[in-house]
């Protein structure tokens, strides 16, 4: 079934009576893969479903900054969300986000290309008990706002960097301050060297899964880390790691 939009049916708004006091108890919504669903659809979710905890909108290609401000201003109790793909959400939205503070653990704006530094610094800044993260693809994130998040958010348990321009020193202080990681991607990081993985390797000891796919690593490294993490499972493209 698809959904192609959201409105309030003449009965519900004569109910209703024009005020919030109607309130559907919802905790988790899924409008994954629902190109139709816009901003003016967001307005109600967050009107109507004020206890939301979990929502994901991955591919919805019309919300924009909006929609995502009128969720961070109505479900204050938040807890995971995915924009994924949904390319019009910008550093706006994530400064919006951050109003939800210490209850968003879950943030997925993969593929959100107008998405830098800016935003996550306030993600980071507000969002102390973040415990994953994914900002694959959105090129404009760097070392400057990795490196505060690292300082900020000691808990986290996933990070995608994937295509994002994170160095060796984004690493070193995700390696010194996130002990508890168990799940890394740095795929397609071209600045990223040896140095950089194996302080991975040093600091997060419990670390299940790590993606270094397109990444210009020996094979000196990759043996280190498979030696000192013996447990992880590790995602390549080098051949000659064996």
């Amino acid at each position: 079934m698809s959904i192609t939009s959201i409105s309030l049916t003449p009965e519900a708004l004569n109910q209703a009576n024009g005020s919030l006091s109607k309130q559907i108890f919802l905790r988790l919504l899924d409008l994954t893969d629902c190109p139709l669903i816009d901003d003016s659809g967001m307005q109600i979710i967050a009107s109507y479903c004020s206890q939301l905890q979990y929502i994901y909108l991955r591919r919805c290609t019309r919300v924009t900054d909006v929609g995502i401000q009128y969720l961070a201003n109505s479900c204050n109790m938040l807890r995971e969300l995915s924009v994924s793909d949904c390319r019009k959400v910008t550093d706006f939205g994530l400064r919006e986000l951050s109003k939800l503070e210490l209850n968003l653990r879950y943030l997925s704006v993969a593929k959100c290309d107008k998405v830098s530094d800016v935003g996550v610094k306030f993600i980071a800044k507000y969002c102390r008990k973040l415990r994953y993260l994914n900002v694959r693809g959105c090129e404009a994130v760097s070392d400057d706002s990795i490196e505060l998040l690292a300082q900020n958010c000691t808990r986290m348990r996933s990070l995608d960097l994937g295509k994002c321009d994170v160095t060796d020193d984004g690493l070193f202080m995700v390696a010194n301050h996130c002990s508890q990681l168990k799940k890394l991607s740095v795929k397609s990081c071209d600045a990223i060297t040896d140095e950089g993985v194996l302080a991975i390797a040093k600091g997060c000891r419990q670390l299940q899964h790590l993606n270094i796919q397109d990444c210009h690593l020996t094979a000196d490294a990759y043996r280190a880390i498979k030696k000192q993490l013996k447990r992880c499972i590790i995602e390549h493209t080098n051949p000659g790691f064996y």
